[in-house]
């Protein structure tokens, strides 16, 4: 796994000052070396993270005549079976990486080189023969790349905070985007394929950018599309799902192990990460790593515990206290490089720390949910066809479940049972589209909108979720996997493990997101999948593996007790974060309802989570429109060098740029 930066459209002498310091903006991705390479309208960049053929995997990477470069952030599990096919069509290998394996597949087939590929990736190939470039980026958006250009310049990233802003050509792309700032106050994250900036996009998972560097003229188009299994739609018995599933959710993890270092696990101790460190056991020794809280109510430990001693892996627990949470927090919101809301942002962030300093690679349950149906919604969706079959229920169950209170505290069972309750009657008063959107958003963009200083646009973002579950294909309940695929797990929380494993050189690897078993979880019939529970196939067979009573238990989640946190050690920075004067300064959040504790207690009481969506907005404006990190520290209490906790094999590294020629 590397970081991957370029500039196109630029000379050289222009473009390498540049891109070297682009480069430099994300030594964190790729501590173990780097280069930038100069090609007649390309300059392209990398930092390598070495996990396969670490001698001779460097990039950039170019072929013998050098008319294709490559820089590539990511990594391909079926590396080794597709170099072994190429060979024996005659075509030589100078590595083992899967870097040159991307490289022969494009010289192969310069239009499909994804077609084969099963991992995570995002690239950039330049031809100087066919003067073009083609970006790529992984079926499900695992690895990032954002893009930013004017039509003659383009550069790409794969970290907002690697673009050079100074860089006059596409200087005004960042401007703030109050959309996108209010959308994310409603979500956590920025949704779709915006960001922060008006002018950088995401590119779309599944998707590729092809820019002929002639004309200057580019074109986006999907090289994948979900298609439910049809093997998996034919299945007739759960012990069948379960087989079906098994299988190939042991396969991807075993080739999810290929690697040149030692591997561990995340271990919650839910069915997902469960399932992911009792397969890879199978294959390799590994080590297991979880968080603990203080709060039993948030407190997972003990049963990842449970799960170890029956897998047989050591465990080793990293517990998140209220000082230490206040100590990381800065450092935890700076990883992300536009505002982030996600409570459990900060808790994955010292697991990967706890993790990297012994290792460089981990594997984590992320995807389970979205591909078995996991998630509360999903259970939610199917009960408005229930409920439709007796005439005006809906309409009796909306009307109810409006009147109850909207407190939303996750730290009571009735704070959770009214937060239920509350997403229940939005969805309830909607078709199928609209309840989509309604259960996703933590908070509407109507109700969000006290929060933010003057007017924006951003319900467009909620019209941009119905048209896309509108375009999905399949049941009901395809729809919302697919849409989830789209929006929520790119960027939310594959946005967070990337973030957070790379703040610390981890690698973090997502087996269940191999694009076959997704497609095979999404084609079963919804009596496998959704259950009682939901993931009824995985309670399954994680009840083979563990027996019943690990298998049953609730749903946890891996939030952290913030509601608690912005009254105790977190209020005095809330005060701060919240003037009247910061907030005027940027003009992003109203203070009428920020400033005073007493409007700030209104909030708490109604919807925590928003509250904290808007003190990390606040925390980013202070950041990065304000006095800089190092006066987001300050106001927080932090402690203020940024790299204090970086793993102590980073000092055995190298940072230093190489430059390839």
């Amino acid at each position: 796994m590397c970081g991957i930066v370029g500039l196109l459209g630029e000379t050289p002498s222009v473009a390498r000052n540049v891109v070297t310091g682009m480069a430099g903006r994300i030594v964190h991705r790729g501590p173990d070396g780097g280069g930038v390479l100069d090609h007649p309208d390309a300059t392209i960049g990398m930092r390598r993270l070495a996990i396969v053929d670490v001698a001779q995997g460097h990039q950039p990477m170019v072929n013998e005549d050098g008319s294709v470069a490559l820089v590539y952030n990511g990594e391909i599990y079926n590396a080794p079976k597709l170099r072994e096919e190429l060979i024996r069509q005659g075509v030589h290998f100078r590595t083992r990486s899967d870097t040159e394996v991307i490289l022969r597949l494009y010289e192969r087939d310069p239009e499909s080189v994804e077609r084969d590929l099963v991992g995570m990736w995002a690239f950039c190939i330049h031809d100087r023969r066919r003067r073009r470039a083609v970006l790529s980026r992984d079926r499900f958006g695992i690895k990032p790349l954002f893009i930013a250009t004017n039509g003659r310049h383009l550069a790409f990233a794969s970290e907002l905070q690697a673009f050079d802003r100074t860089y006059a050509p596409l200087a005004s792309k960042f401007e703030l985007d109050r959309d996108a700032a209010h959308a994310m106050l409603a979500w956590g994250y920025v949704p779709e394929n915006a960001t922060i900036f008006r002018g950088v996009e995401r590119l779309s998972p599944g998707h590729r950018f092809d820019l002929d560097l002639t004309t200057g003229t580019g074109r986006t188009r999907a090289y994948w599309s979900l298609t439910p299994s049809i093997e998996a739609a034919r299945v007739r018995s759960l012990d069948d799902a379960c087989d079906l599933v098994e299988s190939a959710l042991r396969r991807a993890v075993h080739e999810h192990l290929e690697s040149d270092v030692p591997l561990a696990t995340f271990l919650s101790g839910g069915i997902d990460s469960s399932l992911i460190t009792a397969y890879a056991a199978e294959k390799t020794d590994l080590r297991a790593y979880t968080i603990g809280f203080r709060e039993p109510r948030f407190d997972e430990s003990p049963h990842a515990k449970k799960t170890a001693e029956r897998i047989g892996v050591p465990l080793q627990v990293e517990t998140l206290d209220e000082d230490q949470a206040r100590q990381d927090l800065a450092n935890a919101l700076l990883a992300y490089d536009e505002p982030f809301g996600d409570s459990s942002s900060l808790a994955t962030y010292m697991l990967c720390r706890h993790v990297s300093r012994d290792y460089k690679v981990a594997l984590g349950g992320d995807g389970g949910d979205e591909v078995f149906a996991g998630y509360a919604k999903y259970r939610m969706l199917r009960a408005r066809r229930w409920i439709d079959r007796v005439p005006g229920l809906r309409r009796l169950a909306h009307e109810t479940l409006s009147r109850l209170p909207s407190r939303t505290d996750r730290s009571t069972r009735i704070g959770n049972l009214l937060r239920v309750a509350s997403k229940a009657s939005r969805g309830l008063a909607r078709d199928d589209a609209e309840a989509y959107v309604a259960l996703t958003e933590l908070g509407t963009i109507a109700q969000t909108a006290k929060l933010v200083r003057g007017t924006t646009q951003a319900s467009r973002f909620e019209r941009l979720a119905v048209e896309r579950f509108d375009a999905a294909r399949g049941s009901a309940l395809q729809r919302t996997a697919a849409a989830d695929l789209f929006n929520p797990l790119p960027n939310d929380m594959l946005t967070k493990v990337d973030r957070a494993s790379m703040a610390f050189s981890l690698e973090a690897r997502v087996p269940f997101l191999d694009h076959r078993v997704v497609e095979l979880g999404v084609g079963l019939p919804e009596r496998f999948t959704l259950g009682t529970n939901g993931k009824r196939v995985l309670r399954a067979l994680h009840e083979r593996r563990f027996g019943r009573e690990l298998a049953q238990r609730g749903k946890w989640g891996f939030g952290v007790p913030v509601e608690k946190w912005l009254t105790t050690s977190l209020a005095s920075a809330c005060d701060r974060l919240f003037e009247r004067s910061r907030l005027e300064r940027f003009g992003l959040l109203e203070p009428s309802e920020l400033s005073s504790a007493t409007a700030r207690r209104a909030w708490l009481e109604r919807d925590p989570i928003l509250l904290w969506h808007a003190f990390a907005l606040a925390a980013w404006c202070e950041a990065k429109l304000g006095d800089g990190p190092d006066a987001l520290r300050e106001v927080l209490g932090s402690p203020p060098s940024p790299r204090a906790s970086s793993p102590a094999r980073s000092s055995t590294v190298r940072a230093t740029s190489e430059e390839a020629t």
